[in-house]
């Protein structure tokens, strides 16, 4: 079963928090997205690496501050590594914890410079393993993984990321078996909301650089994504 995340079913607008939170602490560490879950969150985006032995992990970037590249390095070096005073937090014990608390997971897979569907394929199998299928939202910018991971596991809530204004975009969501799709706070327009959500796929505001514009007043968005959920908040409230 999906998630709920329409803002017609839920009755108002989520907020996701970006990287666990950003701020002063590093982001996707332990102490990012228990903050961002402290601090009121319904979702934590978090981002997801693979190790040279298949172990996904919380990182951003596809190397570490020394240049090793997180896909060659062997988890057993990975699980010492100290980034800003914090370690590298394995998915599979975060997976644990979400189960524990209510939140729900936003997992960027990133696909790039991995096999294909390698890293998708193991996160599956994670979610599985710890029960957690209820707790998570699949983001994808490789929309073939994306439809290879809905096919297989319809149950799944997949999320489809992209940058620009697409053509047909509502249609090609519902091929694809898109629940859900991101668009830019500066290339979107209120009739691409609209047709989303004809097509019953709920829609993310991303990007919003200007707190004080009155973009939900005109939209009916499902999930604003920031980086605080204090100021989500604080915008949300004000309009």
């Amino acid at each position: 079963m999906t998630l709920e995340l329409l803002k017609s079913k839920t009755g108002r607008i989520l907020i996701e928090s970006h990287r666990g939170i950003e701020g002063n602490v590093p982001e996707n560490s332990w102490t990012a997205i228990k903050m961002g879950y402290e601090l009121g969150a319904d979702l934590i985006e978090v981002d997801l690496q693979m190790s040279q032995d298949r172990v996904p992990f919380l990182r951003h970037h596809y190397q570490l501050p020394d240049g090793r590249w997180c896909g060659e390095t062997p988890w057993m070096i990975l699980k010492n590594i100290s980034i800003e005073n914090e370690s590298l937090p394995k998915l599979e014990d975060v997976l644990d914890w979400a189960c524990g608390v209510d939140v729900i997971l936003s997992l960027d897979i990133k696909t790039t410079f991995t096999p294909e569907e390698s890293l998708a394929r193991e996160v599956v199998r994670l979610i599985k393993k710890t029960g957690s299928e209820n707790k998570v939202l699949l983001l994808f910018m490789d929309h073939h993984e994306l439809f290879q991971v809905k096919l297989a596991h319809p149950e799944l809530t997949v999320r489809a990321l992209s940058r620009g204004r697409l053509a047909n975009y509502p249609e090609y969501l519902e091929k694809i078996g898109a629940d859900c799709a991101s668009v830019s706070y500066d290339l979107f327009r209120p009739v691409d909301v609209e047709a989303l959500h004809a097509k019953g796929i709920s829609v993310v505001l991303d990007g919003l650089w200007n707190p004080d514009a009155d973009i939900f007043k005109n939209n009916e968005f499902d999930i604003f994504t920031h980086g605080n959920p204090i100021e989500a908040r604080k915008i949300l409230e004000r309009q």
